[in-house]
């Protein structure tokens, strides 16, 4: 009978001994893609901030409209 240590290790030495090396490149469509996430990442914080904006806005004006009703 296999000692579980023993099975372990010989799938780990199988596996890590027939991973062949893997050969990428960039081409155009990586580049842009990249684009398209850092522009979205730039639109998203835009409308964060104008979101941010508005709210923070509206609650001043509702104190002021409050303060002025008294």
């Amino acid at each position: 009978m296999f000692n579980y240590f023993e099975l372990t290790l010989f799938t780990i030495l199988m596996y890590f001994s027939t991973i062949n090396l893997a050969h990428s490149y960039i081409d155009l469509s990586m580049i842009a893609v990249f684009f398209q996430m850092i522009f979205a990442g730039i639109i998203a914080a835009l409308l964060t901030v104008k979101l941010w904006y508005k709210k923070v806005k509206d609650y001043f004006s509702m104190k002021i409209k409050k303060f002025f009703k008294k």
